[in-house]
């Protein structure tokens, strides 16, 4: 096969791929292009702090991007792709539980990143990587469509981060071969950050929506002279924000639980300890912790008291790892390699971030100390942390992906200039912050500053020349390394008694386009759907973004396009039959299209077989557990609108001058919300009847279901051209009133277009799945307008100052 062809058959394996493993090596791929484009930016700041040579917009644009890439595309990507290269083997599992989920997910990051590169040609983006309001939202300040793609590009990677969440979960949880206290350290971790990544990218997205409206819109979530709040930019933000902390570093805390024994080959101390610290992490990082972040925004006491407990009590869980972690030197053979330099790095750089950290729940420190540089040390600390130790991770794994040997002394050296680097990079910061440098000036405001802004620049140019070294050295290993002899590189199984991997290798490497085992699979049934819909996710945000700037016509296709592709992915899975499809040619497109879908027993899409409706009934009840995960995170999105109405007309003191909205919900309002919660009724009894076999009760009692729901939108269709008088612009009150309906109204189609999939399926096979998916989300949509209904119709006291 010639280089031409070799190219084609990399593409059409990474389009159509649904394996966890080569999804797995294309996160690893995007985040590394990520890492390049964050550490441009950040020799773009150094530059300009150091030699005053960018300028200030330039330099803002840099700062935000810097941070933008570096966490959300840089991060989070490499993590998740040692997830889905590792989990599965390490559970004993084939794939991910949804694999063309997973694909999509993956597909759905793409065309962010590529909007966050060109990001800067289309306007300043001097926000800073928080993003807040009004620097956001005032087109005065950022003009251009700059932040709004960043916002655009912000929005899809969080539906990315979200369905990749709540399908890790199901796969540990559904998938698992061994027991939980079996489960390798790097799986717990992932546990926890699924759990995150499912309750908090909802709220993100959810205040990047408000951002986007009032940008794009004038809907004021955020002005105050109309009763918004910058303020509440700021919770949203921050609620996400510090899960958003542990997302990144848990992943990182992982792989130092599997590297880090085998580094020093004896097991880790105190496992369950470990592992229960993980959890205890992501339940204590969801509750006051990110207003820690706001304590000079925020003036009641009580509140900030609180704030700083549970940032106190979350020491608590990381200092356990710690503990453990030193403890597992003790009774090893440390030796001067790259992954123990790696490990040492990793725990003192997290050791000293946490110190450097502790200063900031207490809150008289904490209001002298918010605005300086040693806030920026502190987090350098944190984030170098996480570099290195998924660095250790690559290295560690390297030998499996490729089957060749990389250069220990090279890696050593490259390994320490990193480690050193760092720590120069982040306490050159927190000096400078000590001694009262402001954060976030463009120029260094007095010369007591500079010599550690000088020496900030020398760390990142020392840390910069061991990252090239580092991935200098692994490429050329790739071409040229010795091969690995054996499939433990390692040998951890005789160092430690335990293996890598549950699902263990039959060859190496464990590379791009074989199976998890590591053969070569001949036939590769995938689809090219999951991927086109992942890069045309975009579209209806980008296509609303053009209409609202007046470019209509060319907005409404990118929206149409988006909804044709889905509608042809929903018929090719779901009710096309199989059979050839000629002349469609081009990257193996026929045999692609006209496949019969591949995945796990759980996966969604494929005709199922109509012979295992024995145990129908409970494929059904098994379906409730993912419904679940998904009603969680909208439970979060919802209750960041709902959260944010209630923030902004009690905490605003404009609020009070501005009059009531004149909301009319008698009769029409009060007889749409008695027919929409009364359609739960039929919806009941239909669920009921399937579980009962008795299918043609089913459906009708499904048809009647649809036809409320149905209904009930006309009505509010009818509402909004007939009866609403006032215009979403108006103020805060109409500006929640229309997006908090809109965004319910929205959830009440997607509940439609769900029960009538549902119902039509019932014509080809009998839809376990989707029954309960369809009759729990209904019940989920209609308790939601229970609460709209009373705080945005009723307007009682309760949500009211």
């Amino acid at each position: 096969m010639g280089k031409l062809g070799r190219i084609k058959e990399i593409l059409k394996i990474a389009l159509t791929t649904t394996s966890a493993h080569d999804i797995g090596i294309m996160y690893i791929v995007l985040g590394i292009i990520s890492l390049i484009t964050g550490s441009a930016y950040a020799a773009l700041i150094r530059d300009q702090l150091t030699l005053n040579n960018v300028g200030a917009v330039d330099y803002y644009n840099a700062v935000s991007l810097h941070g933008i890439f570096m966490i959300f595309f840089m991060v989070m990507p490499i993590s998740t792709g040692f997830a889905n290269y590792l989990v599965p083997r390490m559970i004993g599992a084939h794939d991910l539980y949804w694999p063309k989920i997973n694909a999509l997910s993956f597909w759905i990051l793409v065309p962010a990143v590529f909007m966050s590169i060109i990001a800067p040609l289309f306007g300043p983006i001097n926000t800073g990587w928080y993003m807040y309001a009004p620097l956001s939202t005032d087109l005065q300040v950022n003009g251009g469509f700059g932040v709004t793609l960043v916002e655009v590009a912000l929005m899809i990677a969080g539906v990315s981060s979200t369905l990749t969440g709540i399908n890790f979960l199901m796969t540990i949880l559904r998938l698992r071969k061994i027991p939980f206290f079996k489960m390798s350290l790097f799986t717990w971790s992932w546990f926890a950050t699924s759990i995150l990544l499912m309750v908090a990218l909802p709220p993100l997205t959810a205040g990047l929506v408000m951002a986007f409206l009032e940008r794009m819109w004038n809907l004021p979530f955020f002005n105050a002279a109309l009763g918004g709040n910058p303020l509440l930019w700021q919770n949203v933000f921050w609620f996400f924000g510090h899960p958003e902390v542990y997302i990144l570093i848990l992943p990182a805390m992982g792989l130092v639980g599997e590297v880090l024994p085998r580094a020093v080959g004896r097991q880790i101390y105190g496992y369950k300890a470990l592992a229960l610290s993980s959890m205890a992490i992501a339940f204590l990082s969801v509750l006051g912790v990110w207003m820690h972040h706001m304590f000079t925004a925020i003036d009641s006491d009580v509140v900030r008291e609180i704030a700083a407990a549970t940032t106190m009590a979350i020491a608590i869980p990381s200092g356990v790892k710690v503990v453990n972690w030193t403890i597992t030197f003790y009774g090893g053979k440390v030796r001067f390699s790259a992954l123990t330099i790696g490990m040492i790095g990793f725990i003192t750089l997290f050791l000293v971030g946490g110190i450097t950290g502790v200063f900031f729940p207490l809150i008289p420190v904490d209001l002298a100390f918010n605005g300086t540089y040693l806030v920026v040390g502190h987090f350098h600390y944190m984030v170098f942390a996480i570099l290195v130790g998924l660095l250790s991770g690559l290295l560690y794994y390297f030998p499996y992906f490729t089957g060749k040997w990389f250069d220990q002394e090279l890696a050593r050296t490259s390994m320490f200039m990193i480690v050193v680097g760092a720590f120069v990079v982040a306490t050159g910061m927190s000096i400078d912050g000590v001694l009262g440098m402001p954060r976030r000036y463009a120029v260094v405001p007095a010369p007591v500053y500079q010599p550690f802004q000088n020496l900030v620049t020398v760390g990142g140019f020392v840390e910069g020349i061991g990252l090239l070294l580092a991935f200098g050295t692994l490429l050329y290993a790739w071409v040229r390394g010795p091969p690995v002899k054996n499939l433990d590189p390692w040998n951890s199984e005789q160092l430690i008694g335990i293996p890598d991997f549950t699902l263990r290798p039959i060859a190496l490497p464990l590379s791009f386009g074989k199976e998890m085992d590591g053969t070569t699979p001949e036939h590769r049934h995938g689809s090219y759907f999951p991927s086109l819909l992942g890069l045309l996710l975009c579209f209806p945000p980008l296509g609303f973004m053009l209409i609202l700037a007046g470019i209509t016509i060319p907005g409404i296709f990118m929206v149409l396009a988006f909804i044709g592709v889905g509608m042809a992915w929903l018929y090719n899975d779901y009710f096309r039959q199989i059979k050839p499809m000629p002349g469609l040619g081009g990257f193996g497109l026929t045999k692609m299209l006209s496949s019969t879908p591949t995945g796990s027993t759980g996966a969604l899409g494929g005709v199922e077989n109509p012979t295992i409706q024995e145990n129908g009934v409970e494929i059904a009840r098994r379906a409730k557990t993912p419904v679940l995960f998904f009603i969680i995170a909208e439970i979060f999105l919802f209750g960041s609108f709902i959260g944010g109405y209630i923030y902004d007309v009690n905490e605003t003191p404009t609020v009070a001058s501005l009059p009531r909205l004149p909301v009319d919900w008698y009769p029409l309002p009060l007889i749409m919300t008695v027919v929409l919660l009364s359609s739960s009724i039929p919806a009941h009894l239909a669920y009921h009847n399937f579980l009962k076999g008795r299918i043609k009760m089913f459906k009708i009692l499904g048809a009647l279901t649809t036809l409320m729901g149905f209904s009930f939108l006309m009505g509010q269709v009818y509402e909004f051209t007939h009866i609403v008088k006032f215009t979403p612009q108006q103020d805060v009150y109409s500006a929640f009133f229309f997006s908090i309906v809109s965004l319910h109204a929205f959830h009440v189609i997607m509940g439609l277009v769900l029960w009538t999939i549902t119902l039509l399926r019932t014509r080809i096979t009998i839809p376990y799945q989707l029954s309960t998916g369809a009759s729990y989300y209904w019940h989920f949509v209609d308790a939601v307008w229970v609460v709209v209904f009373t705080m945005l119709y009723l307007q009682l006291p309760i949500y009211h100052p």
